[in-house]
């Protein structure tokens, strides 16, 4: 993210490709949802970014609050 001084909003800077100047991600969304066997959800919410990632990375260092997404 990058704060404009002028008038104090934050601006996300991409790239974009191709003849029709197509926006390529920053970051990607995952939410995963699995159901116990009494019903109960598990809901668990990733941000990644796109970008080559360590497999040696847990990824809970990507976990975020459903809310976000």
């Amino acid at each position: 993210f990058r704060l404009d001084l002028t008038d104090q909003k934050l601006y996300v800077k991409y790239r974009v490709i191709g003849p029709n100047q197509v926006a390529v991600p920053t970051h990607f969304f995952k939410v995963m949802v699995g159901q116990q066997k009494d019903g109960q959800l598990d809901i668990y919410s990733y941000i990644m970014p796109n970008a080559p990632i360590d497999n040696r990375t847990p990824l809970e260092e990507f976990m975020v609050a459903t809310e976000l997404i």
